[in-house]
């Protein structure tokens, strides 16, 4: 069925890649299943926990300052290594931290960590798409999404029969053992971010579109990942065994639609994909929100996954496809992260001052400019069917 050289290419290429996708989504959803037991730990309000939150924020756009300068220099294989290292140990101690400017310092850590593993895995996958000649970047993306899943839930479970430091030991010595195994695959390649390095300031008007796109993408998984578990144990009173899978179903129907992204973008174009997204995660957060059983908030969430899924690979793919590609990716992914850095003190501000529900609606409404933006979007950046 497949050609023994593609089979080669899936080992040699696309596992290490799409693994690495997968521990960087597990740590983010273990983060997300225990933020309601950080918040009672540190003892704080809404409004206060997200101007920490702002910590993380600022971690990673400060990283991803640096990131295409760093790739270029020394290859995106070995930052995927040292940053992801970084990424565990800090995970492992926001589970134990209780001192409020120490957390701060370590969500910074965490957030910087995370960040540049996001921009080397993407600039590293969006390699591997060209060698491969293959569209693979959803994939990638939806071993994410497993990977946020995955997290969630099972940090979800030893929260209710753990400790908070045995639950951060275990995910983590998991993941790394896991990353070990398929590592050393993460080989070298001609990476084209090193070909357009000295001209990584010519950001055309296609690139900077991508980047406010991926800024109102990444604030909308963010919300989720970071106010669900809130919202459905305040507002539906849903058990803290229980209060994490609401990402966790953004996780599962992002990981589903991700896998057939790539076809979806081949049949109906990336223009028809991208308007059906943004509809679709509108009404995730409006079920969302007008629901006061955490069985249908959930399934919200999880029509916000279905919608959100697809959007960043087609936006990272579409940076590839730019005059600078290896710059406009870098861009569009740390315009991303200034969206997550942005939204936390403002929906926290939000939050606080309202409700976790109008806070989800004033996010449902931003959805509406992924719709415009990419009508807006020049037509040579437009993938040809």
């Amino acid at each position: 069925m497949f050609s023994p050289q593609f089979t080669r290419s899936v080992y040699r290429y696309w596992a290490p890649t799409a693994m690495t996708f997968f521990v960087n989504g597990v740590g983010f959803g273990g983060w997300a299943a225990q933020i309601p037991n950080a918040i009672s730990r540190l003892r704080v309000d809404d409004g206060t926990f997200g101007l920490m939150l702002l910590g993380m924020g600022i971690g990673a756009v400060i990283a991803m300052v640096f990131s295409g300068r760093l790739i270029a220099r020394y290859g995106a294989g070995l930052l995927i290594r040292l940053s992801l290292g970084l990424f565990l140990a800090a995970y492992i101690a926001l589970s134990i931290t209780s001192d409020f400017w120490l957390f701060v310092a370590i969500l910074l850590l965490f957030g910087a960590s995370g960040g540049l593993t996001d921009v080397a895995m993407n600039a590293y996958a969006s390699d591997v798409e060209r060698h491969m000649k293959w569209r693979v970047m959803a994939s990638f993306h939806g071993m994410w999404s497993i990977g946020g899943l995955i997290g969630a839930a099972a940090v979800g479970y030893m929260l209710a029969v753990f400790s908070d430091l045995t639950q951060g030991l275990v995910l983590s010595i998991c993941l790394l053992a896991l990353f070990m195994t398929c590592q050393h695959n993460l080989i070298p390649l001609q990476h084209h971010i090193e070909g357009t390095s000295r001209r990584r300031l010519a950001i055309d008007r296609a690139t900077i579109i991508l980047g406010i796109l991926a800024a109102i993408c990444f604030s909308a998984e963010g919300a989720v990942r970071d106010w669900s578990s809130l919202f459905l144990s305040r507002e539906t009173h849903a058990a803290i065994d229980r209060a994490g899978w609401g990402y966790a179903a953004m996780s599962a129907t992002m990981a589903l639609c991700r896998f057939s992204g790539d076809w979806m973008r081949l049949y109906f174009g990336e223009r028809r994909v991208m308007l059906f997204s943004s509809a679709v995660a509108i009404a995730g957060f409006l079920l969302a929100v007008l629901s006061d059983r955490p069985m249908l908030a959930m399934a919200g969430f999880g029509l916000v996954g279905l919608g959100l899924s697809n959007t960043v690979p087609i936006l990272i793919s579409a940076a590839g496809r730019t005059s600078t590609p290896g710059a406009s990716i870098a861009f569009a992914v740390s315009f991303g992260y200034a969206g997550l850095l942005a939204s936390p003190p403002l929906l926290g501000f939000i939050a606080s001052e309202t409700s976790l529900g109008t806070m989800f609606l004033i996010v449902a409404v931003s959805c509406v400019a992924i719709t415009v933006g990419w009508a807006s979007l020049p037509a040579a950046a437009e993938e040809k069917k």
